[in-house]
């Protein structure tokens, strides 16, 4: 074909040719597509042009099965008919994929109802028995299901019924080939290309295929064929009577009485579960007891819907309460007023519990709506025959709490419980022997005492700042792999005093800047550094946090353990070395030379695993049968368990109560105590001791082997456990009555200030107040008792006789060879003892008091624990504060000069006042 010569013209015919080309192919798709339905062996085949029937149908079953429109995405589907779409449930003309996806992406969340307000009757019940209670069934509808898309997606039963909007999914194939989708039009009918129009609407699902078949066999023939359910139809129900949300619902055609019950949100309080009527051409076709669903799972009168139903909730019937000892309480709905019987309804109420009694069962009633009244009734045959009326009670009681013939015994034994009493039973018979009296409690703590311990191995102290890391429990050997060191350090015990190794040859991994990660790191360390307090003396826990900004530090400045290099060693608990000496100088404690046991934390120790028992007092708890007094029988358990004394085998009557008790329960005198009492240091068999009846320190002493050659008696620590605590509680009071007087001056510091300058004043002298008190808290007393030794007491009957107690602890020291000079001087250190030197040749020897020193305020902490200040000691006959004599492990304390520099203010202040004193005088005199 030509066009012409020019690019134009031949651009143009190309345009139009292939314009004719698309037209054709087109037209050719449409008729094989229009064909496709019909084909039989092979041939297409189409309705005859002049039968109008068949193609009305044809047209039809196009619309309807292959050009069926979506709705827009987002754009919820509407029911032209009115009413209201559940989510999930398909439109007429709605495809079935589409829907699908739109159920999986679109589900909308449910929320729970709120909560009803409560009935006249459940207020009735309530002032009744103290609690409300619900209504039974109610709580069903108060989640309900985000969706009810699944009733289109469950096969559909034989018994389903076919309706117009359904959708058949017919598959033929043999003779005949189809595949295809056919919606049942309105008249009931499908149409099936060359097999003409059915009528399929009235037909159960399971008579369909058979239906199709006969009537598709007059026209083909070998054939077989295959019939589903595709989009399921809608129908409109309504709703009414005392339902949450009543009105008219679209629903799917699978949906029952009970999908529709939960659509609405199921009967209001004031609505029956007992009597759902459905309603069906203005006729009552089912009558539905939501109990049988409920209680037994009975659907058998959860019919489906059919289009136009009605389903109707009336008002709430007969009510009854069931209160108690029953598995269900609740508020029941009675199926008829007239036979309901107490039975029928413990039967509702799921029954009576294990605990019910039977003898009380009290039964509430409105007589006649006038008055309430309240009988008693059995649970026997003609109790349970009772028959309830609307807005009774029934309240079940449980078992009283009593055990019949039964004994109690508990406290300090073996197996504390309850025990069968017999006639004739006496105490001896609950405790046979003295093993009865050894708690469970006591074997157990004793079974771990026999486990093994952990191997661990002495570290050195850290040169790091923040102090000593736990060690971690050992791993098993064999378990170790390559590394040994692995061997001896994990990360579970916190008994371990010492560190984690860093790399495999044991060495700490230092930053950049020298700070360790923990690792072992154990160079050169000087002697006075391997002891917890910076002397070498036995391990002794960390004391307290002290920060040195505080006016109890300034009084107190720190002792020895100042390397020369001016230094501080950190502690695991954030205490630097001198923090913790200045707390023991405060205190007056004296420390111990034992370099042996510096590196390592004591991991045992002697102690009761549980208190003793009191064997000088046991009682009987006895309630009597004739007035209902309660009684106490005492008895001695030693005389009885011990000595077998048969006056104290008292008799034992049902309900009584045994009760052994230990010296942790009652405080019973000295001599009867267990006393448990610590000798360390220069003793010659240092350990724990028991301590005998009588037995006084002097005499445990000397049972012990008396003292070593290098004891210091001068300088024992003698503590105790009591007088700590009183300690505490003396300290804890003063910190208390110094905190109100520092809040009382703040105050008037702030209601006197004239300007801001004042005021920033004030708020620092708060901060720094409230920083001492902090300080203050963190002290804790030692409970030292100063024995008051002379200096040159060598010998252990030197010793007092004081009574001991338990928990007591003696530390003997060996002579030291040091004495400490600390505080404001310049040169804070120990030096030797020499005996000729005195307080001022000591305090000379440190460079003397600086500028910052109140040296009128200095004292000594004498190694037994006394203080001799400057402020108390004479100047008479030359007895003054420096010549005072010093002994071995004496400190010489200077404080610092708190006050220094207020003279001055004063003078400034007093100046000031003066010269505006004298201006106003002047200006007086001019003026007049």
């Amino acid at each position: 074909m030509q066009f012409g010569s020019s690019s134009r013209t031949r651009m143009f015919g190309s345009v139009v040719l292939f314009g004719l080309f698309g037209v054709g192919a087109a037209f050719a798709q449409y008729t094989n597509y229009g064909q496709a339905l019909g084909s039989l062996s092979g041939q297409q085949a189409s309705c005859n042009p002049a039968d109008l029937s068949c193609q009305a149908a044809q047209t039809t079953g196009d619309q309807g099965n292959l050009q069926r429109r979506l709705p827009a995405p987002g754009v919820e589907p509407t029911n032209p008919q009115g009413g209201i779409v559940l989510p999930g449930q398909n439109q007429p003309g709605q495809n079935s994929s589409s829907q699908t996806q739109q159920q999986q992406g679109q589900i909308r969340p449910e929320f729970p109802q709120p909560l009803d307000s409560p009935t006249e009757f459940q207020q009735l019940v309530a002032n009744s028995i103290g609690k409300q209670l619900p209504i039974y069934g109610v709580n069903l509808f108060r989640n309900p299901p985000s969706t009810f898309a699944p009733l289109n997606l469950v096969p559909v039963t034989p018994d389903y019924v076919i309706g117009p909007g359904d959708e058949l999914l017919i598959q033929a194939w043999g003779q005949v080939t189809l595949n295809s989708r056919f919606i049942v039009d309105r008249s009931g009918s499908i149409y099936i290309p060359q097999a003409g129009s059915m009528h399929v609407a009235g037909l159960s699902f399971g008579q369909v295929r058979d239906f199709l078949k006969s009537q598709m066999g007059r026209v083909f023939r070998n054939f077989d064929l295959n019939v589903n359910m595709g989009e399921l139809r809608s129908i409109q129900v309504f709703v009414v009577g005392q339902a949450r949300r009543p009105g008219s619902y679209t629903i799917s055609s699978l949906s029952t009485i009970v999908n529709a019950l939960f659509a609405t949100g199921g009967p209001t309080p004031q609505g029956s579960l007992r009597h759902i009527q459905l309603k069906r051409g203005g006729n009552v076709v089912v009558d539905f007891d939501l109990y049988d669903l409920l209680q037994r799972g009975d659907k058998s009168k959860d019919v489906q819907l059919l289009p136009g139903d009605v389903i109707y909730i009336p008002p709430v019937g007969p009510q009854v309460a069931v209160a108690g000892s029953v598995n269900v309480p609740a508020i029941y709905e009675l199926k008829s007023a007239d036979n309901t019987t107490v039975g029928d309804i413990l039967a509702v109420a799921a029954g009576q519990t294990n605990v019910a009694s039977k003898d009380i069962v009290r039964l509430e009633r409105v007589d006649e709506h006038r008055m309430r009244s309240i009988t008693q009734i059995g649970l026997d045959q003609q109790g349970r025959g009772t028959v309830l009326h609307d807005g009774d009670l029934l309240e079940l009681v449980a078992v009283v709490g009593q055990y019949k013939d039964a004994i109690t015994l508990r406290g300090n034994v073996a197996n504390p419980g309850r025990y069968t009493w017999r006639a004739g039973m006496r105490v001896r018979d609950l405790l046979p022997d003295k093993d009865s009296l050894i708690t469970r409690e006591y074997w157990l703590k004793r079974s771990q005492l026999g486990q093994p311990l952990l191997t661990y191995i002495p570290t050195c102290l850290p040169a790091t700042p923040f102090g000593i890391p736990s060690l971690r429990y050992g791993i098993p050997v064999g378990e170790e792999g390559q590394n040994p060191n692995w061997r001896y350090s994990s990360t579970r015990n916190p008994s371990l005093f010492g560190l984690v190794f860093g790399d495999e040859e044991g060495n700490g991994n230092k930053s950049a800047e020298g700070v360790s990660d923990g690792g072992l790191d154990c160079g050169t360390v000087p002697e006075s550094r391997t002891a917890a307090r910076g002397l070498n003396d036995v391990y002794t826990p960390p004391a307290p946090t002290v920060p040195p900004a505080t006016s109890t530090n300034l009084q107190n400045p720190p002792s020895t353990g100042t390397p020369q290099n001016g230094t501080q060693l950190a502690y695991g608990n954030g205490s630097t070395m001198n923090q913790l000496s200045a707390t023991s100088a405060s205190l007056g404690s004296t420390a111990l030379v034992n370099t042996s046991a510096g590196q390592f934390k004591p991991l045992n120790d002697v102690k009761l695993s549980e208190p003793d028992i009191d064997w000088s007092y046991a009682v009987i708890e006895r309630q009597s049968k004739e007035n209902l007094t309660t009684s106490l029988l005492p008895f001695n358990l030693g005389k009885l368990v011990l000595e077998g004394d048969q006056s104290q085998n008292l008799e034992l009557l049902p309900g009584d109560v045994v009760t052994i008790f230990s010296k942790a329960d009652i405080r019973v005198p000295q001599a009867q105590q267990t006393r448990f009492v610590r000798l360390e240091g220069e003793v010659a068999s240092a350990g724990v001791y028991s301590v005998l009846p009588g037995e006084t320190l002097r005499h445990l002493v000397e049972r012990a082997g008396g003292v070593t050659p290098e004891a210091y008696l001068y300088g024992s620590e003698f503590t105790r456990e009591s007088t700590r605590r009183v300690q505490q509680a003396r300290l804890n009071e003063y910190i208390d009555q110094i905190t109100l007087q520092i809040t009382a001056n703040t105050t008037n510091n702030f209601g006197r200030a004239l300007n801001a300058s004042d005021t920033t004043a004030a708020t620092a002298a708060q901060q720094q107040n409230q920083s001492v008190i902090n300080s203050l808290r963190q002290i804790r007393a030692t409970g030292r008792i100063v024995l008051e030794l002379p200096v040159d007491a060598n010998n252990v009957s030197q010793l007092p006789d004081l009574p001991l107690e338990d928990g007591d602890r003696l530390i003997v020291p060996r002579i030291p060879a040091t004495v400490n000079v600390e505080g404001a001087v310049y040169n804070q250190n120990s030096f030797v003892f020499d005996p000729t030197r005195r307080v001022g040749s000591y305090i000379r020897l440190a460079g003397g008091a600086n500028r910052d020193a109140d040296t009128s305020r200095a004292y000594v902490i004498r190694a037994s624990g006394s203080v001799l200040s400057k402020q108390y000691s004479s100047s008479l006959r030359g007895n003054s504060f420096d010549s005072l004599h010093i002994y071995p492990g004496d400190t010489v304390v200077v404080p610092l000069n708190l006050t220094k520099g207020q003279t001055l203010k004063t003078i400034v202040s007093v100046a000031q006042i003066v010269g505006q004193l004298g201006i106003a005088i002047a200006a007086g005199n001019t003026v007049f």
